[in-house]
């Protein structure tokens, strides 16, 4: 109760709404309740015809005329008394309905991480109206719309910035990654690329662009240049989840074991200028938030993995198989991913958020992934005609413990 009394907007809505409620209700019952008034326009007419009728003709209708307004007196009455019943009752049962059956909480519900990236944004927006040039203020924008998925008003945020420092190291490398999940592609976009090849250019030790760039090199099937990248980016990263993991993809490369040497001494990672900021769930940006994850409770996904006997000719058992899971509304990089040569099939493997390529890409952080095993001839992650591959439909992560993939198209 208190919820609603303290919406003045709300109660208006609500009173309107009951007033037409009312109106198309009662409308019926009026028009019902004009019997009376036709009747004596018909009495008055009976009356200027009584000269030209006979007595006993004119005492006749007269009589049923009297009979008509008497039955239409007692209807008006019960017509009057229905439209009052209605006019509270309608209004009461309103109330109780929206009480036991609505969610009066609703008018002012918990504001959750969206409502307060929305807040956060508003206050953002007034100050760029009043100060156009605030270059954090339109970083800050660009990272909030980019967690909120709306990635045209996020390029707009930091070409904005670009335009008013077109050296501004933070915004290209944010806009080279708002173009990538925009373009929904594995393959980073062209001006992506020129992006970061201006950051590295300028400043060949920027942990997201080296990432980033490795990402775009990895799948364009250059493993040489992806190596050199990562490995550079591995080396300036202190111990913790988000190295080993950087660890981890350059295995994936060199198909070695994920391991660093013991000297490798600490060192301090770059500093986001927007720490303050929520994290964006879809940024795969190592050295943005170092908080290690290895604590949280995470998700996993059993897959048997078969070829269809028409296929399996084909095989020698030297080929890779890539298993991977991708988001299927989210960055079309792969947010798990295990390999395995072709002789060991049939396989179960797991993935799982330890199988992740980077933080905030993984398993948990999607509710709907689709999981795809793919037979590589040439052993590059990137499909190429001529590799087998199997895929599942989406599936909840929550709710999926166990599924099977059968390796029964060839890509053309």
């Amino acid at each position: 109760m208190s919820e609603i009394m303290s919406s003045p907007l709300f109660l208006l809505g609500t009173v309107v709404l009951i007033l037409l409620a009312l109106f198309f209700v009662l409308l019926p019952i009026l028009r019902g309740g004009s019997g009376g008034s036709r009747l004596a326009r018909r009495r008055r007419a009976l009356q200027e015809l009584r000269e030209d009728l006979d007595p006993a003709d004119y005492r006749k209708r007269l009589a049923k005329l009297e009979q008509e307004q008497a039955d239409a007196g007692g209807s008006a009455t019960s017509l009057r008394s229905l439209a009052g019943l209605l006019v509270v009752s309608v209004p009461l049962l309103t109330f109780f309905l929206y009480t036991q059956l609505g969610r009066p909480d609703g008018i002012d519900p918990a504001p959750g991480p969206n409502g307060e990236l929305r807040q956060i944004l508003g206050e953002l927006t007034s100050r760029v109206r009043d100060e156009p040039e605030a270059v954090d203020a339109w970083n800050r924008l660009g990272m909030i719309w980019k967690e909120l998925q709306q990635y045209p008003a996020s390029e707009g945020a930091f070409r904005r910035v670009i335009y008013i420092e077109p050296e501004n190291e933070f915004a290209r490398v944010e806009l080279a990654e708002t173009l990538l999940y925009a373009s929904t592609r594995a393959q980073l976009p062209a001006e992506s690329r020129q992006l970061l090849e201006s950051v590295l250019a300028d400043n060949p030790d920027n942990q997201k662009g080296l990432w980033l760039a490795g990402l775009g090199a990895f799948h364009d099937g250059d493993s040489r240049r992806a190596l050199a990248l990562w490995t550079r980016l591995r080396d300036q990263l202190p111990e913790g989840s988000v190295r080993q993991r950087v660890s981890e993809q350059i295995a994936e490369i060199t198909g070695t074991p994920a391991s660093q040497p013991a000297e490798d001494p600490p060192q301090t990672a770059m500093v986001n200028p927007h720490a303050a900021m929520p994290p964006a769930r879809n940024t795969p940006a190592p050295a943005d938030n170092q908080a290690d994850d290895e604590g949280r409770g995470g998700a996993s996904i059993e897959v048997d993995v078969t070829v269809d006997p028409a296929l399996a000719g084909r095989l020698t058992g030297s080929e890779t198989v890539f298993v991977f899971a991708r988001a299927v509304n989210g960055p079309p990089a792969p947010l798990a991913v295990k390999r395995l040569a072709a002789s060991d099939l049939p396989a179960t493997i797991i993935l799982s958020d330890s199988d992740s390529m980077a933080q905030g890409l993984s398993l948990s952080t999607f509710p709907q992934v689709q999981i795809s095993a793919r037979v590589s001839r040439t052993g590059n992650a990137i499909a190429s005609p001529g590799d087998l591959q199997g895929q599942s439909g989406p599936v909840a992560v929550a709710e999926t413990d166990r599924l099977g993939i059968a390796i029964d198209e060839i890509i053309e």
